[in-house]
């Protein structure tokens, strides 16, 4: 248990490290109420906490296994985010932030949807989350590689446990339709092992090979036997052809982390709640034929409401429109070792 916290911690740290310091890339000002999804340690709520003194910061996670001794603007609670509903009154967090719960969730789009229910008008929700997919950008990960079949063979067996790994392009486009505007999504490659030349990408390697050495094994355990069948001994075998590719630096491997902000504008209709009949957070919204365009109340009681169109990122002059969110985000370009 206490080497799966210290891995825990470790990512923090990673993350820490890849946003150059910042506990948070969304524009809070002062903030209220936080909550923190999956928190942990609590290591992120209580430095959040710490930031803001002025700011009430919860914690949720299904262990408790954060420390007792926390500031006084802390609280932890065990409460299940896939829960259907969720114990705080809608529009009432200023700040909802979520990092690493791979393998926690069955529906992202559902998590999503119901941050935005819960953050307040002008509110910000902040996903951090991890692309667990081994990838190199030189060729030098080979398909044949025991890094990318686990990258293969985790991804079905996820899906097959309803735990699905999303591509970071799906992200964008359920905060877009979850009724979150000002999306900004930004894409941070994490080096697995200490290869790049970068100061900064080179001490995140070091992290990260500690992590996937220590901590790969149990994630996968757990994944491999339920969505896959396979038997202890078959998951050890593999992690053991994984590790010295995992510390080889003549494979320059990543995996990448993605960081969405959207903030939760005034109007009261969205994409998906026009679509289902259901406006989060404001009640009951109004059944709707077409997401674009005005949409007429059936009550003659309430006036006509202007819904504002859906707004797709345009690609650039020469990007496959299908690869329009990732052509917008900055990713930090990797140098090899000389």
């Amino acid at each position: 248990m206490q080497k799966e916290l210290d891995r825990i911690d470790l990512k923090h740290h990673v993350m820490m490290l890849l946003c150059n310091g910042y506990l948070h890339l969304a524009p809070l000002s002062n903030p209220r109420r936080v909550l923190d999804i999956g928190t942990g340690t609590g290591i992120w709520a209580i430095e959040m906490a710490e930031q803001y003194p002025d700011a009430e910061v919860t914690g949720i996670d299904l262990s408790p296994v954060q420390p007792s001794w926390v500031p006084d603007n802390v609280k932890f609670e065990i409460d299940d985010v896939e829960a259907k509903d969720w114990t705080w009154p809608d529009n009432y967090f200023d700040y909802l932030h979520s990092r690493f719960m791979l393998g926690s969730i069955s529906s992202w789009k559902r998590l999503i949807r119901k941050a935005f229910q819960h953050t307040k008008p002008g509110g910000y929700f902040e996903l951090q989350e991890l692309n667990c997919r081994f990838a190199s950008d030189d060729g030098t990960l080979k398909e044949d590689s025991n890094l990318s079949y686990w990258s293969r063979i985790i991804t079905e067996a996820s899906a097959a446990y309803n735990r699905p790994i999303p591509l970071h392009t799906e992200y964008f486009d359920w905060f877009e339709k979850a009724g979150f505007v000002d999306i900004k999504q930004i894409i941070l490659k994490s080096p697995t092992n200490p290869w790049p030349k970068d100061k900064t990408l080179k001490e995140v390697g070091k992290f990260q090979l500690v992590a996937h050495v220590e901590g790969l094994e149990g994630i996968s355990l757990g994944l491999l036997t339920r969505g896959k069948g396979w038997k202890a001994d078959e998951v050890s075998v593999l992690m053991a052809k994984m590790r010295p590719e995992l510390k080889d630096r003549s494979v320059h491997s990543y995996q990448t982390n993605i960081v969405v902000v959207g903030r939760k504008p005034e109007t009261p209709y969205t994409p998906d709640s026009i679509r289902d009949g259901v406006s989060f957070g404001w009640g009951s919204g109004t059944p709707a034929s077409s997401v674009k365009g005005s949409m007429t109340s059936t009550s003659s009681n309430e006036p006509t409401r202007d819904v504002p169109p859906i707004l797709v990122p345009q690609a650039p002059e020469g990007v496959a429109p299908a690869d329009h969110v990732s052509a917008f985000t900055p990713i930090i370009p990797i140098t090899k070792t000389e």
